[in-house]
């Protein structure tokens, strides 16, 4: 499904908002929480200095009358460098296991202090630990129980939070109507450009129109004001007559070409596909085009898979291959060859390759116009070979309508390459 101006824009701010959003939240929640970690460790490092200080004048035993005025959770354990508990303020020692392995113990060992959350193995309670290197081979362990108070205490606030979201839904908002505004006025642009489009299209279309059918109907009332207002011999009546029926001819090929594309634009539905054998498809426009070829020396060649079939309407596929052939042999000149090359490309489509190593097109403006209606490289170019001028328009068109694209280039060192591609069975 496609997205429009608006959602891709709502979308696209949402994605990078979200991930703004998320990035800063972590970043700044990580932030918070190591820095409260910091502080109440720096509160644990001072009370384990305390006790450090104490200890240097008095023994483990009264340990207790400084206790009296710190924290009343506060758990002392005092570690030999063994890691024997030498004293603890809640358990009695002997009980302990060895605390050598502790990683709070193993970090202060090695770094001077060291923090652990963790469950006592002893108490079976949840604590924040902080150890410390008195440097006299004892460890003055000091914990609190991560209780609700201290993990609030460490939790982030979330005002932040609330400010970035409330930040993203205001620009939500914004960005809503921001994309509903330009959404709108680039609709309005579109619809604008479209119309101008098509009323600049039927303009140069009725423009073309008009010159393209003046031309045969001027010539036609020419020959016939001759024959009507002239006393003329049957020979002379007769040859003016031809003209005049030569050129109705030319007329009915351009209204046939123009109706034909205008069912190819406007009724799309109106064509049945079936299955069409390739080399039967193009045995008959070598048939039709016999004496055209014959005329101007012009091999034709044909290079196809045996049994390959394409997928479309044959009459329209047909009028594709017709239509190179015949500007080939109008504009391509003599002793030419036609390669026709036909190869499955997969996803179930065939590609298409029409070469002839005639007098070609020059490279620029002109090849990259030849699709037009009516578009010439010399003026009278196509009237003056009796074509419609519609005839590669019809090719891309058809093209189109079977799901394909159509390409040209230089054919080196002479001629055109034109490659589209085509349904298979």
């Amino acid at each position: 499904m496609k997205l429009s101006f608006q959602q891709r824009l709502v979308s696209s701010f949402v994605v990078v908002f979200a991930l703004f959003t998320v990035g800063i939240v972590v970043f700044e929640g990580h932030r918070i929480r190591r820095y409260k970690t910091e502080a109440l460790e720096e509160r644990l490092d001072a009370y384990a200095g305390e006790i450090g200080r104490f200890l240097d004048h008095a023994p483990p035993a009264r340990l207790g009358e400084l206790l009296a005025i710190m924290p009343s959770e506060l758990r002392v354990t005092l570690i030999e460098r063994d890691g024997r508990a030498a004293y603890d303020s809640e358990l009695v020692v002997d009980s302990l296991d060895n605390h050598s392995g502790r990683p709070e113990i193993v970090a202060a060992t090695t770094m001077g202090h060291g923090t652990s959350i963790r469950t006592s193995s002893s108490s079976g309670r949840q604590y924040l630990y902080y150890a410390r290197d008195d440097g006299r081979g004892t460890t003055v362990r000091v914990a609190l129980p991560y209780d609700i108070e201290v993990e609030a205490l460490l939790k982030p606030d979330n005002t932040f939070l609330y400010f970035v979201v409330g930040l993203f839904v205001v620009g939500l908002f914004f960005i809503l109507w921001l994309g509903n505004y330009f959404g709108t006025s680039l609709k309005r642009l579109r619809e604008h450009e479209a119309r101008e489009k098509t009323r600049r299209l039927k303009h140069e279309m009725t423009g073309n129109i008009a010159h393209e059918l003046r031309t045969p109907v001027t010539s036609i009332r020419g020959f016939l004001e001759i024959v009507l207002g002239n006393e003329l011999d049957d020979a002379r009546r007769s040859q003016y007559l031809q003209r005049a029926y030569s050129q109705t001819q030319t007329l009915s090929a351009l209204i046939s070409d123009m109706s034909l594309l205008a069912r190819i634009d406007e009724k799309q539905g109106a064509f049945e596909f079936t299955p069409v054998p390739a080399a039967e498809l193009l045995e008959k426009v070598r048939s039709d085009t016999s004496r055209g070829l014959v005329e101007k020396n012009i091999a034709f060649r044909v290079d196809i898979p045996d049994g390959f079939t394409l997928r479309g309407n044959e009459s329209l596929l047909y009028s594709v291959f017709r239509n190179l052939t015949d500007n080939v042999i109008s504009h391509a000149g003599e002793g030419v060859e036609i390669r026709v090359t036909v190869r499955p490309e997969g996803r179930g489509r065939a590609r298409v390759t029409f070469a002839d190593n005639g007098h070609g097109i020059p490279e620029g403006k002109h090849l990259e116009r030849i699709f037009e209606r009516f578009y010439r490289v010399n003026e009278g170019r196509t009237r003056d070979t009796g074509g419609s001028g519609l005839g590669l328009s019809i090719v891309r068109n058809t093209v189109a309508l079977h799901g394909g694209a159509i390409a040209v280039k230089g054919n080196a060192p002479s001629g055109l390459v034109f490659t589209f591609d085509l349904p298979i069975t």
